[in-house]
């Protein structure tokens, strides 16, 4: 949360606006401005709708004008460069998701669903079954909420909110996620203060500013083992922070009604996958142990990918993303560019959503994933003829060979080696 600015206010540029009443006015839905009340929104706006901010559509909710803000849309020149060449090859209103994607959702769930019906009702608790299960599950999650919670797939808010919920189904919570995730870590992206993601842990250092402990030289072999508990931990923080209304971060007051359905959709979770499979059985534990390859697999899946995209050897750390940081330094795009990474092509992109464009996916949130390999070039070739950082690794092979010499480098050395630490307010 930004102190400047009140918890039922919204910030976009140098203007104050009530964040209800833009609520009401967003084409999007009223989720994404609730979940920014209280916070400055300029450049998630712009990364999101790839154009500077319309003001005189929405008097209606502007409460003042902050001039003692700093804002010069030269700031975002350059990215509104690359949207204006992007849209020649996308037009914003064609960068929603194609009708074929509509059929691999269609197949996604009905496999996921199905699995999950066939072991409840058949009392079948295989671990097997469960594993599967575990990697529909993050399809899911890769495929269907990560668009859906970014407002990617549809024009129809309603549509982008229902398929959101398949993160409540698959045992997280899409409010939680889009605090943590969109609010948070979209916007500041590998800023040692502000993304959540790049906090690590005491096990882990994963931040050049976090102190390093003996045991940290061997994090690049135990990182990957840790990885198969996300999906427990997803579970368990989801409801946690939900209760608690924070996630690294303060949730808006806004979304407090929100968290009333998450919780119920978190018990509901325990309730099918703990509950049921233990009436099924008489109490026989083995059904639950059967159940944790799902939780292993699916997280694992999940986690690797995302945690491959954002450490790698040469990433960019950054001290202040904040907005007006931008005259200080580097512009918003760069940011988003260096702090980023890309692997693989078409194939990987229709298997894991896109995630494997992570630059043009934190570029442009709002485009489905669809269309990432269309665009790509075309922003890569923007990138390079500026001799902005790039990169893009051929092979998964090659990204994870780069990450865990980063992860050796930040458990080894005090000042890593293979970093750009970029310290902007220095």
């Amino acid at each position: 949360m930004d102190p400047s600015i009140d918890e039922n206010s919204i910030r976009v540029e140098n203007k104050i606006y009530s964040s209800k009443k833009l609520a009401d006015l967003h084409p999007g839905g009223p989720l994404f401005i609730k979940a920014f009340s209280g916070r400055d929104a300029s450049q998630a706006f712009i990364s999101y709708h790839r154009r500077l901010f319309p003001h005189s559509r929405v008097e209606k909710a502007l409460v003042k004008v902050d001039n003692s803000v700093n804002y010069d849309n030269e700031d975002h020149k350059d990215f509104v460069q690359l949207c204006e060449i992007v849209d020649k090859v996308l037009p914003r209103m064609k960068s929603f998701a194609p009708w074929h994607y509509y059929v691999k959702v269609a197949f996604i769930l009905t496999v996921a669903f199905g699995l999950e019906i066939f072991m409840h009702v058949n009392k079948f608790y295989d671990w097997r079954l469960s594993a599967l299960l575990g990697f529909f599950y993050a399809l899911i999650g890769l495929n269907i909420q990560h668009d859906a919670n970014h407002g990617a797939i549809s024009r129809n808010p309603n549509v982008n909110r229902l398929l959101g919920m398949t993160q409540n189904w698959i045992g997280g919570s899409a409010v939680n996620w889009i605090h943590q995730h969109v609010v948070q870590h979209h916007v500041h992206t590998n800023d040692v203060h502000l993304d959540p993601d790049l906090a690590g842990s005491v096990y882990l250092r994963l931040n050049p500013t976090q102190p390093l402990m003996k045991y940290q030289m061997v994090q690049h072999f135990y990182f990957f083992v840790l990885l198969g508990l996300y999906g427990f931990v997803v579970v368990y923080s989801s409801l946690a922070n939900i209760v608690r209304g924070k996630h690294h971060t303060p949730m808006s007051s806004l979304v407090k009604r929100h968290r009333v359905f998450e919780t119920f959709t978190s018990f509901l979770f325990f309730f099918r996958w703990i509950c049921i499979p233990l009436y099924q059985t008489n109490c026989d534990l083995n059904a639950l142990v059967n159940t944790l390859p799902m939780y292993i697999v699916g997280g694992y899946y999940l986690a690797f990918f995302f945690s491959i995209s954002h450490n790698f050897k040469g990433v960019h750390i950054l001290e202040d993303t904040r907005r007006e940081s931008n005259h200080k330094g580097d512009s918003f795009l760069y940011k988003q560019v260096v702090s980023s990474s890309n692997v693989g092509g078409s194939f990987l992109c229709f298997l894991n959503g896109g995630l494997n464009y992570q630059i043009e996916h934190h570029l442009f949130p709002r485009i489905s994933h669809c269309h990432y390999p269309t665009i790509a070039p075309v922003v890569r070739r923007f990138c390079q003829e500026r001799s902005i950082p790039y990169v893009h690794f051929e092979t998964v092979g090659d990204n994870l060979q780069s990450c865990t010499e980063h992860l050796w480098d930040m458990g080894s050395n005090e000042k890593p080696k293979t970093i750009n630490f970029n310290k902007l307010l220095s």
